[in-house]
């Protein structure tokens, strides 16, 4: 019996569990290793999100710095080059994107109006104290000028797919440029043209004829302003498209080398207000579908890029050597290169709230800076 008894207890030994004290330590190990794991693991996911918000803004960056540079590269071209100042032909000074077509760029400071896009709270509107820019140029590659042997108002052209009554057209070749407004199209010759009627309320032409001078030739017109105002069928200072001095007796001056015609417009870049109740960098094109009542409308307002909440932009003018804001800029049509600088943040999306916040507990953003220069004006650099 002694040794039965002995067994059991023994047996009895052997099952025994963990004590109190020992299941008290092993929790507080386990629940240190637990909260180590979890601080590594909330580590890592703050590590992700800022750099997948950062991504993000440095993705937006060069999505707008690439469709900007295609803007201002292309500032004040068209089919013929820029070495010829093109007169404008349309009545009066509108301060539209026409008016300062030989410009090829313009800028606005926080506290410049920019043309048919306000200052405001409301979707689309230009958000208060930022900078903004206008380029103009020409819309698409035009079409060729069959024959304008006659000062008349027809040009004839292979085609007038895209042009619609009340654009704002520029015609050219290798000598000369006019800004002129369409009245109408026609079947003029068994081809297509496009007619440029003067006034008489229907139009924004001051003459019918492309006029090089201001009535004689004596008075030369200035470069991108009016040339003659004549309303009549002819002058003594009619250009013809196609034909030479002397082929036709009404035309005064001429050429026989290709000519195009294309649309203008402007393109305006600025930092607007969303719908989601944020900022943005929109793109909107300035041009002109219709007659004098409304000289010119917004034919399309994008928005590029999210999180953009601030764009500055400085110029720099041929023979200067430093950057300047638009107050500091004597000559537009003198400008070689602009500099962009954007402030974006992070936005609410796949991310949201603390996610895209730094340690600030503000939203985390970048200032980033891009140079372009006008293509149109690289011989000047």
């Amino acid at each position: 019996m002694p040794s039965n008894l002995n067994n059991v207890r023994s047996a009895r030994r052997r099952q025994a569990g963990f004590s109190l004290i020992e299941l008290m330590i092993a929790m507080i190990l386990g629940l240190i290793v637990v909260a180590a794991a979890g601080g590594v693991f909330i580590s890592n996911k703050r590590v992700y999100n800022a750099t997948e918000t950062l991504g993000r803004i440095q993705e937006n960056g060069r999505v707008a710095f690439e469709l900007m540079s295609r803007d201002i590269r292309e500032a004040g071209g068209n089919p013929c080059g820029n070495a010829i100042q093109p007169i404008n032909i349309l009545e009066g000074t509108n301060d539209t994107f026409w008016d300062r077509f030989g410009q090829g760029v313009t800028g606005y400071g926080p506290g410049n109006a920019l043309p048919l896009t306000p200052v405001g709270t409301g979707t689309g509107q230009r958000v208060a104290n930022t900078d903004a820019v206008e380029l103009h140029s020409s819309l698409g590659g035009g079409v060729q000028v069959v024959e304008h042997d006659n000062p008349s108002a027809n040009l004839q052209v292979t085609s007038i797919d895209g042009f619609v009554q009340g654009d704002i057209l520029l015609v050219c070749n290798i000598s000369q440029s006019f800004i002129f407004q369409v009245t109408g199209f026609s079947s003029a010759g068994g081809g297509l043209a496009i007619g440029h009627n003067a006034g008489g309320g229907q139009s924004l032409n001051c003459s019918q004829t492309f006029q090089v001078f201001n009535g004689d030739a004596d008075d030369p017109a200035l470069p991108g302003g009016q040339g003659g105002c004549n309303n009549g069928a002819s002058s003594d200072v009619d250009y013809c498209f196609g034909e030479t001095p002397g082929g036709n007796p009404q035309c005064d001056f001429g050429s026989l080398s290709p000519a195009y015609v294309v649309r203008l417009g402007s393109i305006q870049w600025y930092v607007g207000n969303n719908a989601r109740g944020g900022t943005s960098l929109y793109r909107s094109q300035v041009t002109n579908r219709s007659g004098t009542a409304v000289p010119a409308t917004v034919l399309a307002r994008d928005e590029i890029v999210e999180g953009v909440t601030d764009l500055t932009v400085r110029y720099l003018e041929e023979g200067e050597g430093v950057y300047t804001g638009p107050a500091g800029v004597a000559d537009w049509a003198r400008v070689i290169a602009i500099r962009l600088e954007l402030q974006l943040e992070g936005t609410e999306g796949a991310l949201s709230e603390r996610e895209i916040q730094g340690t600030d507990g503000e939203a985390i953003g970048r200032t980033l800076t891009h140079v372009v220069s006008l293509r149109n004006r690289e011989g000047s650099l």
